[in-house]
């Protein structure tokens, strides 16, 4: 199983540092576990980072809309979206105490430790399932990970 932050997911739509590594990380956890992860936050956070990118001329007009089209696509049929439920919300206020981490970024942190725990809980279960991999380009955010005891794959750092 694979959880994205923004941070990476973006390079899926606009090609940066990490783009190719991103790409081929995909495919091969894709290929074990069809379903990939992200905070429905991601949604207003891929689209700032877009308009950004097109606002400051990094995205021309037809990769601007060629993007978003992919992101949308993605996001209706391609990505497991988690919800901001109670119970991931109440792990922030502990997390940005411990780590110097964004509200947002604290979000994800939050969202992926869920996931973690209720497919811990589902393999005890017997129900089965893989490996959590946290994807992330944000250096304080993969370290808070780590210190969380995530495996955490930085697309950039392999570029």
């Amino acid at each position: 199983m694979v959880y994205l932050d923004s941070s990476a997911l973006v390079k899926r739509y606009v090609k940066e540092a990490g783009t190719e590594e991103l790409a081929a990380k995909l495919q091969v956890e894709e290929s074990t576990s069809p379903a990939v992860f992200t905070s429905i936050l991601t949604y207003a956070e891929i689209h700032a980072t877009l308009a950004r990118k097109f606002r400051d001329k990094s995205l021309r007009p037809k990769g601007f809309a060629h993007a978003r089209r992919e992101f949308d696509t993605d996001w209706a049929f391609g990505l497991t979206i988690i919800n901001l439920e109670t119970s991931i919300l109440a792990s922030v206020r502990t997390l940005v105490r411990e780590f110097p981490l964004k509200g947002s970024d604290a979000i994800h942190l939050a969202s992926a430790l869920w996931l973690l725990h209720s497919t811990q809980l589902r393999s005890q279960a017997r129900v089965g399932t893989g490996e959590l991999v946290f994807v992330t380009s944000d250096k304080k955010l993969g370290r808070a990970a780590v210190r969380n005891r995530l495996k955490v794959f930085d697309p950039q750092s392999r570029s």
